[in-house]
């Protein structure tokens, strides 16, 4: 199979890190690009986002993108990483008066938030990664951050152990909301699982494991989970281009056809992004920016490698 550039949509199981589905797929592409837009903890699984190739390049643009899970909470846990892999920090007991208080709790946790940055992650303070500082047992003071939660929605009857299905935006934490959860009802919560089902614009039900990601290479074609670099932004409008304006776009430039075809695509009151691809080959060729009074500016431009 030649190189190819696109998007891997997979299915991670629970007990594997990104990291190691990342090695995976550059096994079975036989390549080293191989990126993501966005990890799961080890616990969690469900959809992952891989690159290839020059869609690396992408990763900003679709990581900016809202999530979608399930997550199963258990009631009556504490932990420092705030799921059921950490350290207990306490333990209460879940009565039938906290049960009956659920339901109403996961409906107020709906909207936006400004809550604390798990110590177990990620994010750096001063250079820094937070479950670095939290490992040396350093004490600082925990980041907050606006987080941003809809669509949530209690999925199985209140009992000590429940899920739920919600929405967020980039960055938000979930293990992060059923910890305020936990507080809202004053019995402590921790993550059990969790699945991403969604990664904006993309469902799990687009993925596949990579085991069968593999047979359908074995068998000599791209997979039916693979998504070309022209269909990996939809959220964008395509500006389509040909011959001489194609070339100048590869070398850095716009055209002014090609700037006259973009102004009708764009709301000049707005700072915008395009997607100029190939008339050709629909082949994603450059990523344009419209910005308020200032005009169009290229962001990315792709090369001509074949997919």
């Amino acid at each position: 199979m030649s190189s190819i550039n696109g998007l891997l949509l997979v299915k991670k199981p629970s007990g594997v890190t990104s990291h190691d589905l990342v090695d995976q797929a550059r096994k079975i592409f036989k390549t080293r690009e191989v990126g993501h837009a966005g990890t799961l903890d080890p616990l969690a699984s469900g959809l992952m986002v891989l690159l290839l190739g020059q869609a690396t390049k992408l990763s900003p643009y679709i990581m900016d993108g809202d999530k979608a899970y399930s997550v199963e909470v258990l009631l009556g846990l504490k932990t420092d990483m705030l799921d059921v892999t950490g350290k207990t920090l306490q333990e209460k007991e879940v009565t039938s008066e906290h049960i009956q208080k659920v339901t109403q709790a996961v409906q107020e946790l709906s909207g936006e938030f400004e809550w604390p940055v798990p110590m177990y992650s990620a994010v750096k303070v001063g250079g820094q990664k937070l479950y670095e500082i939290a490992r040396e047992n350093k004490v600082i003071e925990t980041p907050q951050k606006i987080m941003k939660f809809w669509n949530v929605d209690q999925t199985t009857d209140s009992n000590k152990t429940f899920w739920v299905d919600l929405e967020c935006s980039k960055g938000s934490f979930i293990r992060t909301w059923v910890d305020q959860l936990g507080d809202r009802l004053g019995t402590g919560a921790c993550m059990k699982s969790l699945v991403r089902t969604r990664s904006q614009p993309f469902s799990l039900e687009q993925a596949l494991s990579l085991e069968e990601t593999q047979e359908q290479v074995d068998q000599g074609r791209l997979p039916s989970n693979y998504i070309s670099m022209s269909w990996a932004l939809p959220q964008l409008k395509k500006a389509r281009v040909q011959r001489f304006d194609q070339t100048l776009l590869l070398n850095g430039q716009i055209s002014h056809d090609l700037r006259r075809l973009m102004i009708g695509l764009v709301d000049p009151s707005e700072s915008s992004m395009l997607q100029a691809v190939s008339m050709k080959d629909d082949r994603l060729l450059a990523l344009i920016a419209y910005e308020k009074g200032q005009g169009f500016k290229i962001k990315r431009v792709f090369s001509e490698r074949a997919e």
